[in-house]
């Protein structure tokens, strides 16, 4: 899926069990890399949301290719209680490599943040999965002219700004993404106002209808669309977008399955990131 949504590009990529990877290359990040797509290649910061290999198995190719081609060493952030795992494992790969990866490995907690461009910065958010997991917002700071001031030129606010009037701007923190990472439904309540307000808000719904239950999705510690939809319905994004969608569905009975259950509401907002069938093995 390419597509831009609240005025953002996003290239993402997710089958259940097989791969994820969601790029914003306009950030140049992408969070978790179960595929290394040409986009993801490309995204200096990598945010991982846990440490299941259909998170993270492209990270290998991630930083050998970007070594091959010269590019930055980048930087790899990841929720606190997996970094010390995390910086064994590059260790160790580099070992395999017979030289050490240079990449920058950053662990941060719930309540903490870390800066990913100039007027944005990342910070997790409670999930309820296997192994340490987190979901992610990415949070950024918003300029907005005060309304005395919309009339005026393009070239007269341009050099007003040069030495701003008090009172001339006003700046505010919005959501612009962000994405759950595997959950259960019941592990996003009280569903955070990070995450309800986001513009853009990726959520796991790996089952989809009657063919696994609540307990089977529990098992696994997984959403089923059944419970998300209380929890979607508390959600003041402008779009939803759901995805992980499991291996035993086709994309037609996907579709089907979503559109009998949401409520117009939600229909308005929602979309689907489809696995291709190329993604299965």
């Amino acid at each position: 899926m390419k597509t831009r949504l609240a005025n953002m590009l996003f290239d993402a990529k997710s089958l259940g069990g097989i791969g994820t990877t969601i790029c914003m290359p306009e950030l140049s990040v992408a969070v978790d890399i179960g595929f290394c797509t040409p986009a993801a290649l490309r995204c200096d910061t990598l945010i991982l949301t846990h440490g299941h290999a259909d998170h993270v198995s492209g990270l290998t190719t991630w930083l050998g290719t970007r070594r091959l081609y010269g590019m930055r060493p980048g930087r790899i952030i990841v929720p606190a209680l997996m970094l010390p795992v995390m910086e064994r494992f590059l260790e160790v790969l580099g070992q395999l490599q017979g030289r050490p990866y240079e990449t920058e490995v950053i662990g941060v907690d719930f309540g903490e943040e870390v800066q990913i461009t100039k007027d944005t910065f990342a910070t997790p958010f409670p999930v309820e999965h296997s192994g340490p997991s987190a979901g992610w917002a990415l949070i950024r700071l918003v300029r907005k002219l005060d309304p005395k001031y919309h009339g005026l030129p393009g070239n007269q606010i341009a050099k007003m700004k040069e030495n701003p009037p008090e009172g001339m701007f006003s700046t505010k923190l919005e959501t612009s993404v962000a994405i759950t990472g595997d959950t259960t439904a019941a592990g996003l309540l009280p569903l955070d106002s990070l995450v309800k307000e986001a513009k853009v808000l990726f959520v796991e719904s790996t089952f989809v209808d009657d063919r696994r239950s609540f307990d089977q999705a529990l098992l696994g510690k997984h959403s089923h669309l059944d419970q998300l939809l209380p929890v979607l319905e508390q959600v003041q994004s402008e779009a939803i977008v759901l995805y992980h969608f499991s291996q035993i569905y086709r994309v037609g009975e996907i579709e089907a399955a979503v559109k009998e259950r949401l409520t117009d509401k939600l229909a308005s907002v929602v979309h689907l990131l489809l696995p291709q069938e190329g993604d299965r093995l």
